[in-house]
Formats: structure tokens, sequence, C-alpha cells
């Protein structure tokens, strides 16, 4: 009977933290991010380009951005584990006509 009962004691802790672990997203770096206001008004604003929400995950390849104009998003950054690029680590910036 103790043996059922460790056993079931074991189970149920495993049970209870499968709800209590936090399951953000890893943190990983070599991801890229296209950045949602390319094309709009305020797009070239700061506070908007340094703004993570303003960003989407796409990949871990590269941006097919070229030109010189304005950002069209990030490579090589590091997610926040939010599904957006942490800014405040190294990246590289992506812009296009």
């Amino acid at each position: 009977m103790k043996k059922y009962l460790g056993i079931f004691a074991v189970m149920l802790a495993l049970t209870a933290s499968a709800f209590t672990v936090n399951h953000k997203n890893a943190t990983l770096a070599g991801n890229s991010y296209t950045y949602n206001l390319y094309g709009q008004p305020g797009q070239d604003d700061p506070s908007n380009l340094n703004n993570p929400a303003n960003y989407t995950f796409v990949g871990t390849g590269t941006l097919s951005c070229s030109g010189t104009a304005h950002r069209c998003g990030v490579e090589s950054a590091t997610d926040d584990g939010f599904g957006h690029p942490d800014l405040t680590k190294s990246y590289t910036i992506r812009v296009k006509n």
C-alpha cells in the first residue's frame, strides 16, 4: 500500500508541476523579425522603431529587404521570450525603399 501511495504522490507532483512551470519561449539568437509599420505613417518615428511590439517573428533566415530608405525588419536578433526582438541586445537592421 505504501508503494502505491508513493507512486501516487510522485504522479501528483509531476502533474502539478506541469501547470506551475512558466513555459515562456526560449530566448534564442539569430532570429529575424519584420517591422509591422513599414510603409505606414510614422514608420520612421524613433518611438515606433524602438518598440519591440512593432515587430513580428518570421524565422531564423534572412529577410528579403534591399535598399537604403526605411526599416523593414531586424535580423540576428535575440527573442525577448514573447515573439519580439530584444532591442537591448545586438541585431542587424534591414532596410528597403
